[in-house]
């Protein structure tokens, strides 16, 4: 089972230069609601993107980046497998795409594709 910890963004589609922060781990569920442009499916969007290298919904990859700043776009995703603690972290101008388990850099020298698979699995 995973347990999705926390989730943080910057220069994210209408997200600005300060990281917005989630915390998805304050009770054993989480209900996000809120008005219409308050950022529910951009929460949506940056956990996909961190997982899957694409948003929810069917935005292009330079879509995603912060049309003011127009560069340094991260995500960061925390989450929990078993014992093994989690993070990705996803960025698009520079590319960037990191597995950390329990603090450690996954080997990076395997294609993109395969490192995708490694973390799928």
């Amino acid at each position: 089972m995973i347990t999705f910890k926390k989730i943080r963004w910057k220069n994210f589609l209408s997200t600005g230069n300060q990281f917005i922060d989630i915390d998805l781990n304050k009770s054993q569920t989480t209900l996000i609601i809120g008005a219409n442009g308050s950022g529910k499916s951009t929460l949506l969007d940056a956990l996909c993107f961190s997982l899957f290298n694409r948003p929810f919904r069917n935005i292009k990859k330079e879509q995603m980046v912060n049309t003011i700043n127009q560069n340094d776009t991260i995500v960061e995703l925390y989450f929990v497998v078993g014992t093994k603690n989690y993070k990705i972290i996803r960025g698009v101008k520079p590319t960037i795409f990191e597995i950390y388990c329990d603090g450690e850099l996954l080997n990076q020298e395997a294609s993109s594709i395969d490192y995708q698979n490694v973390l799928e699995d």
